[in-house]
């Protein structure tokens, strides 16, 4: 027996609905997260399974956007009822505002972090993840820069996550291939920050296991060399022993 829960948050400026439908045994959770608000992006309308998306619509081209192409093979939604949903959630949201004064809702700063998405190998392709969490409302900006200059080339981004507090996630993606002290910026732009824009920085480092290697080999080349010093002496010291005992036998 499924269990089915329905949420409105943050009715003054921002109209969301959760409907989440959970399997008692297994504990997957199918999430569907829709919102509309006065801003841009002035809604959103998404399918999650524990978390992860599954497929978002795009309320302007009106059409389905699988999150792997994959998903699309296996199932299908209609655009149209998404556009229904939003088409509600918008009445609710007016009456919503009328009722509370047109009150605006607290801003809500994000925690940001960044991370590689596999351990950095210099010169191997990897991508960078900037990710801004729990902030509210989801209007935010993100960009990269690269030693002091924007990126734009291989640059993707998701769409707003919704999480159970009512707060909003999103993820800024830069495929790129690690050089030694490349420094890398993700900016970041919302109302809740109160220095705008935020700037967090990562810097390209060589990883801990290559320069104990480095400095393995130079131990083990000065090693070497000693030993070679060594028995060279010893080879040096035996011939002059062999000398003196010819000299001596010759007198």
């Amino acid at each position: 027996m499924a269990e089915r829960t329905h949420n409105h948050l943050r009715l003054h400026s921002l109209l969301c609905l959760f409907c989440v439908t959970q399997a008692v045994k297994v504990e997957n959770i199918l999430t569907e997260a829709d919102y509309v608000q006065t801003q841009e992006p002035t809604g959103e309308f998404m399918f999650q399974f524990d978390g992860d998306e599954i497929f978002h619509v795009n309320l302007d081209k009106k059409e389905t956007i699988w999150r792997l192409p994959q998903f699309g093979q296996v199932a299908s939604f209609d655009a149209l009822g998404a556009l229904q949903n939003i088409a509600i959630l918008k009445f609710n949201l007016d009456i919503a505002m009328k009722r509370s004064n047109h009150t605006a809702a607290t801003n809500e700063p994000p925690e940001i972090s960044i991370y590689a998405e596999t351990p950095i190998v210099l010169g191997e392709p990897n991508t960078l993840i900037c990710a801004t969490d729990k902030f509210f409302p989801p209007i935010i900006k993100m960009t990269w820069l690269k030693n002091g200059q924007p990126v734009t080339n291989a640059v993707s981004e998701t769409d707003y996550y919704p999480l159970q507090d009512g707060s909003y996630s999103k993820f800024l993606y830069l495929a790129f291939i690690p050089t030694k002290d490349d420094i890398y910026i993700c900016s970041v732009e919302h109302a809740g920050l109160q220095t705008i824009p935020t700037n967090k920085i990562w810097v390209t480092e060589v990883p801990s296991h290559e320069s104990e290697a480095v400095e393995n080999m130079i131990c083990g080349l000065g090693l070497a060399v000693g030993i070679i010093g060594i028995i060279a002496g010893m080879v040096l010291i035996i011939k002059g022993i062999k000398n003196n005992k010819s000299r001596g036998r010759g007198h």
